[in-house]
Order: structure tokens, then sequence, then C-alpha cells
């Protein structure tokens, strides 16, 4: 038994062409819409009013639209090829088109716009949007089709450059977190991206390397487009460092911490895996049983819990703070590294002053590990001193932090690229960043996409 129940349907299509719009039926398990593209009114065709249209061959267009039911909905489309004469008497062609449908892709502009979104946005890529559009929504489209459909979406958008003002008039853009990107399949090709202080990924450009001469244009551009930025947040890269004080000289520069760790822990992490082997060779030689065994178990756990020793201690877990203890216990050598490397997180995280600072760091430099030990920390205070101003720059100049947004821009795109199976050019890696920048920053959606005009 079927109820039958009357229910008003409205599309974007339905309300953009009334006109248009002959009515509906249930036909082959499917709502079909009824469209006659040639009952548009003169204005929409950009003709005078009373102009006398002809038309030749008449031809009808299925075309897929989004459906919450349980049902597909489609729109029956019927078209042709009109002509008209103009005040000279000259015979003009044309096919007319429907507001909100693409008849050559046979699908409306919301099941584009929304496959376009789950595939970015929701960042399940091509392959798996078109599935959902599928189960989800009865729109049957190929995973090519979404790639083509991409590149359709950005190609209507504003340029990079018109975006990146549009960006900057919302929010104005003060803070510049800089970092770079080696994309997937792109051997030796390096890819700089910004991101400001309300995490935005402002700009991306793909430069042969990572140097002066190819990082400085990049800068130019974005001081070409008006961005005012008095602070960059940098890893350690010289050339990031000159290039910033050659474009925006008044800019400060703050070293991002986790950088300034990372770089720390892999000149100590060296000096760990030789100490590792170290008790692992002795525990071959040695001949007492119980001393053999014991270096043997300290090796392994030395291994196993190697992370460990490289943990902030408020991240650690009690069995994980337990098990370091015990092995700080045995291994006086690796308490003293477990010293150090806590003298570094104190220097930059309990310094309130700058002459704090550099107190702390010449406390660090009196702590010693072994002799073995020498030339790594050499290394880590070389280090520590030539990049030293630009590391404690929060603590110089007011509003600035001690951390940067890029590691978060990184996993961002990391996730876009391995989901479109790694970016196959260029083009495709930005217009994807600028539909991701429209919906997330500019609010462009779904159903009613605002216009992003450029920025006069």
């Amino acid at each position: 038994m079927a109820l039958e129940i009357l229910v008003p349907i409205s599309t974007e299509v339905i309300e953009e062409n009334p006109g248009c719009v002959l009515g509906g039926e249930y036909k082959d398990g499917a709502l079909v819409i009824k469209i006659d593209a040639r009952m548009q009114v003169h204005h929409r065709l950009g003709l005078p009013q009373g102009t006398k249209i002809n038309w030749l061959r008449e031809y009808k267009v299925e075309v897929q639209e989004l459906s919450g039911l349980s049902w597909p909905i489609r729109y029956e489309v019927t078209t042709g090829e009109g002509w008209y004469l103009d005040e000279n008497g000259t015979r003009h062609y044309f096919t007319p088109t429907v507001k909100g449908l693409n008849l050559h892709r046979g699908v409306s502009d919301v099941v584009m716009r929304a496959g376009v979104l789950l595939s970015i946005i929701a960042g399940v890529g091509c392959r798996r949007a078109a599935w959902l559009l599928n189960v989800l929504f009865h729109v049957e489209v190929s995973k090519s089709s979404l790639f083509r459909w991409i590149d359709d979406v950005a190609d209507r958008l504003p340029t990079a450059e018109e975006i990146i003002r549009q960006m900057d008039k919302t929010q104005p853009i003060t803070e510049g977190h800089l970092d770079e990107l080696f994309p997937r399949g792109r051997k030796g090709k390096c890819e700089l991206v910004l991101r400001d202080e309300y995490g935005r990924i402002i700009a991306t450009q793909q430069i042969a390397k990572r140097d002066e001469e190819h990082v400085r244009p990049f800068l130019i551009r974005l001081k070409g487009l008006g961005l005012k930025i008095k602070i960059f947040y940098i890893d350690h890269c010289k050339a990031f460092r000159n290039a910033i004080q050659d474009v925006y000289p008044q800019a400060d520069i703050q070293y991002d911490y986790f950088h300034i760790i990372q770089n720390i822990w892999r000149k100590l992490w060296g000096y760990f895996i030789s100490h590792r082997r170290e008790v692992k060779a002795r525990s071959q030689k040695v001949t007492t049983p119980w001393y053999k065994a014991r270096l043997k178990s300290l090796a392994k756990r030395l291994w196993k819990n190697r992370h460990l020793l490289f943990k902030s201690d408020e991240k650690m877990t009690p069995q994980e703070r337990e098990e370091l203890i015990s092995i700080l216990e045995e291994d006086k050598k690796m308490s003293k590294l477990r010293s150090f490397l806590l003298g570094v997180w104190h220097l930059f995280r309990d310094s309130r002053t700058e002459q704090e600072a550099r107190e702390a760091l010449e406390e660090l430099k009196r702590m010693k590990i072994e002799p073995k030990a020498e030339k790594v920390l050499e290394k880590v205070y070389a280090f520590l001193e030539d990049h030293f101003n630009e590391m404690i720059t929060y603590l110089r100049v007011p509003g600035v932090g001690r951390n940067s947004l890029c590691e978060s821009g990184m996993r961002m795109l990391r996730r876009l690229e391995v989901e479109h199976d790694g970016f196959r050019t260029q083009k495709g890696r930005q217009n994807c960043l600028k539909i991701y920048q429209a919906v997330k920053y500019l609010g462009w959606s779904v159903h009613h996409p605002p216009p992003l005009n450029p920025v006069s």
C-alpha cells in the first residue's frame, strides 16, 4: 500500500528560474522536474524586449540534483537552438541556459559545489566524495568528473591575489608564519607557505630552491598586495631571515619554539643512539652473568622507551613517568642528559625577561654529561648562541608569541595532498587552496555562495 502525500518541492534551480518550470512527476523511480529553457525572459538572454526568437532543433537533457529523499531528483530540460535578427537584419544564433544548471556536465551547480566541498573541506578526496554523492544524495558521478569540477569552481573564483586582499580586508594580516613544504611526487620542489595570526593559510608558492634569491620574490609579492606584516615566525633558516630583513626591514622575527627544540633534540639524539649501542656492546663483552643480564635489559629498555627521554613531564602518563625514573636511576649518563633537556625547557618556558633567559643560557652551558658528549653539546651551544636574539623576541616585544602556527598549516596541506593522491600539477594545488580559502575564510557555501568580487 502506498500513501500519497502532496509536498511542495523547492530547489535553488526552481527559485532562480520560476518562469521556466513546467511541473514535476514521479517517473521511473525518480522525481522528475520539467524545465523549458526556451521560456527564459528576454533580459536574461541579453535581448531587447519584444525581440522575435525563432527555434530550430529541439532536444532534452537530463540533469542530476542533490536529493535528501528516498528517490533521486532529476531535471528534464527542454532546450533548442535559437536565432534572432538584430536591428541591421543580421542573424544571431544562441543556445539558452538555465541558471543553476550545467547542461554540459549534467548536474546542477549545487551538486558541483557539494562534491567539491566534500572533497576539499571534508577532506575525503575525489574518490570517496563521488561515492558519498551516490549513497547519500542519489547522484552518480566519477572521480575524474570531480577533478574537473574543482578546476571549474576554482576558475569562477577571484584570483589568488584578489582573495588575499579580501582576507586582509576582512581581518588585517599583521603576522606571517612562514614555513616550507616538500610536496609528494615532486622531487626537489619546495613550496613556501604563509599563515597568519588567525590560523588562515594566506599564500603558497612553489620555488626551485630554498635560498634568498627564491624566497625574496615571494615576500615582495605579499608586500605588493598591501600586507603590513609586523612579525614573522620562522624556523632557523638563514634564507628566510635574510629575505625578511631585506623586504620587511621593520618586522620582528621570532624563531618557532617547536623548530628550536626539534633542532636541539636531533643533535642530542645522535649521542643517545651512540650511548645505547655502547651499553649493548658492553653486555656482549662482560662475562659476569648478573651484570650481563642487567646491561642487556638496560639496552632493551633504553630503546623501547627512547621517546620518554625527550618527552616533557606534563605529557607523560604516571606509568611512563615511573618507567623513566627507573631508567634514570640505573643509567647516570641518561640522568644527566635528561637534566640537560630539562634545562633547555626551563630556558624557554620559565624565563620572563630577556635577562632571565640569558642567565638560564649561561647556566645551561655549565652543565656537563660526559666527555664523549662534549662535541654534541658544543653544537647545541653554537646553535643557541647564533640564533638566541631571534629565539627570545617574545620576551622583548609585547604581543609576540613563542610558538608559530606553521605546523598546523602543513598538516592541512598534507591532508589535501594525500586525499588527492598527490597533486598532479601546481595549478591543482592552487585551485584546492583557493576553494579552501573561499569556504573557510570568506563564507562560500553550498547553496548560496556570496559574490567574491575583486577588491579595488
